[in-house]
């Protein structure tokens, strides 16, 4: 499992790689909780959220999930941490991320679907994601 981050003039993009589509999830959850992450403070009180999201397909749903973790951390100050639960099916997606509660940077604005990616690879999946910052 491994992810990385490119940047662009305006843009951050999210490439991740790993062997299980539900450990591609799980990677960008944790790097955008990585993303938010107040380096100089302590970690507020853990929080758990169960999401609900709809898409056309697996790179969609990624997207949803995503958007619906920028709306968190706008609206609760909350920095994710891990995606405990998943399940996916045909155009759903339901997730239980457990975070904490903190001052995220308002760092990112929406996820735009330019170059956006989930597609199966040798030894796992692949997911491109770019996030509009």
């Amino acid at each position: 499992m491994a992810y990385r981050w490119g940047e662009h003039v305006g843009e951050l993009e999210l490439a991740v790689e790993a062997e299980t589509e539900e450990a591609a999830f799980g990677d960008a959850v944790r790097a955008f909780g990585e993303l938010l992450a107040d380096e100089d403070g302590a970690p507020g009180e853990p929080r758990h959220y169960a999401l609900a999201v709809t898409g056309s397909d697996r790179a969609a749903l990624l997207a949803a999930l995503l958007d619906e973790l920028i709306f968190l951390a706008e609206t609760e100050g909350f920095v994710p941490q891990a995606l405990d639960e998943l399940r996916v099916g045909d155009g759903s997606l339901e997730a239980t991320v457990s975070g904490h509660e903190g001052e995220p940077p308002h760092l990112v604005k929406a996820v735009t679907h330019h170059r956006l990616r989930f597609d199966p690879a040798p030894g796992g999946f692949t997911a491109t994601v770019v996030l509009d910052v």
